[in-house]
């Protein structure tokens, strides 16, 4: 494994996993303090646990920890964010003299940075998965409410969803139970990701 690979698998589970929100001045002090190139692996690292290039939709991803979201930023407004920071390192040969040598982080992460991902949502996979060799980003956050057995709900709940399932039940398919089961299994399954080869057309008078 080289030492790109390396650092690149370092940062790749790390995406969408940081709690506190995203800081340019702190990822300033981390270029700032690195004595060497090999000390930018810190902030390469910080930077990429926020933002990761996407091939489809072209452009980059955020995590926003704070809000938990993902935004979808074009590459030509990453700049306001990933600012050109530039650090210069003087790099001794070994024959002759020294060489200067300039990192800039928004050209790395925009040019050289290789991890590229493609936007999807899945209900039953992590934040960065990969299958068949090509990286994913699930851009899926989460259920608004969590699951739990329906014994557990209030009864004025069951009542509530009693009187919905009696509505389709009763006025959309004229008491017909077959069909009102058919309309539940539906809802279930866009629920559950599940994609569906039918759609619910409704019309009255």
């Amino acid at each position: 494994m080289t030492a790109k690979t390396s650092i690149q698998a370092q940062v790749i589970p790390k995406f969408g996993e940081q709690k506190k929100a995203f800081s340019i001045d702190e990822l300033k002090q981390l270029i700032n303090a690195a004595k060497s190139m090999s000390d930018l692996d810190q902030a390469k690292r910080y930077l990429c646990s926020y933002f990761i290039p996407s091939s489809n939709p072209h452009g980059i991803f955020m995590w926003w920890s704070e809000i938990k979201y993902l935004e979808h930023i074009l590459d030509k407004n990453i700049s306001k964010l990933i600012c050109p920071i530039t650090k210069v390192f003087y790099i001794q040969s070994e024959q002759g003299p020294s060489q200067k040598v300039e990192f800039n982080i928004n050209k790395w992460f925009m040019v050289k940075y290789s991890t590229v991902c493609v936007a999807t949502c899945n209900l039953q996979k992590s934040r960065i998965f990969k299958l068949g060799g090509q990286l994913y980003l699930n851009i899926f956050l989460g259920f608004l409410h969590i699951l739990r057995p329906i014994s557990t709900f209030e009864s004025i709940t069951h009542q509530a969803v009693k009187f919905i399932f009696f509505h389709v039940q009763d006025i959309w398919y004229s008491g017909d139970w077959n069909f009102t089961e058919y309309i539940i299994n539906w809802l279930a399954g866009v629920s559950t990701e599940r994609k569906m080869y039918s759609i619910l057309y409704l019309k009255s008078g």
